[in-house]
């Protein structure tokens, strides 16, 4: 009798491939399904005056990167365009996600949005968003039922 050794990474990817055989999908189209939309990894830091976020955007255009506030919402979204290749070329592996990418964060507090900043360099961009000095007045009103 011969044992095997049990590993836990080769069943998942044995039960990916049933879904896709599943659903239809060639290995080619689940790849190029994958790289529609991807999520680009952040920091989010807390200074006693402002919230900091780190975005890591490699291989993305300043003209590709939107920034949006809308009340105690920071909505970050893109487009990391597919490179072309010379026709001769072929793929031997493609690891790298294109394609679109959106990023919506709660803001823990409010915000003073009209000095924020934002800077790109290197791939990484930083958007710093001071803390209100002021908060604002919120009115709430009671209803009562019966």
């Amino acid at each position: 009798m011969t044992l095997n050794r049990w590993d836990p990474l080769r069943d998942l990817l044995n039960v990916q491939a049933r879904v896709h055989r599943i659903i239809g999908y060639t290995r080619e189209e689940w790849v190029s399904r994958r790289q529609t939309c991807w999520c680009p990894v952040v920091d989010v830091l807390e200074t006693p005056d402002s919230y900091i976020f780190r975005i890591e955007l490699p291989g993305v255009g300043r003209e590709n990167i939107k920034i949006e506030i809308a009340g105690d919402r920071l909505r970050l979204h893109g487009e990391r365009p597919l490179e072309s290749e010379p026709a001769i070329a072929a793929y031997h592996s493609v690891e790298r996600v294109h394609g679109l990418f959106e990023r919506i964060f709660n803001l823990p507090g409010e915000i003073d949005g009209d000095n924020s900043q934002a800077t790109y360099s290197d791939g990484l961009l930083e958007i710093i968003l001071p803390k209100a000095k002021q908060p604002r007045e919120r009115k709430v009103s009671v209803v009562c039922l019966g």
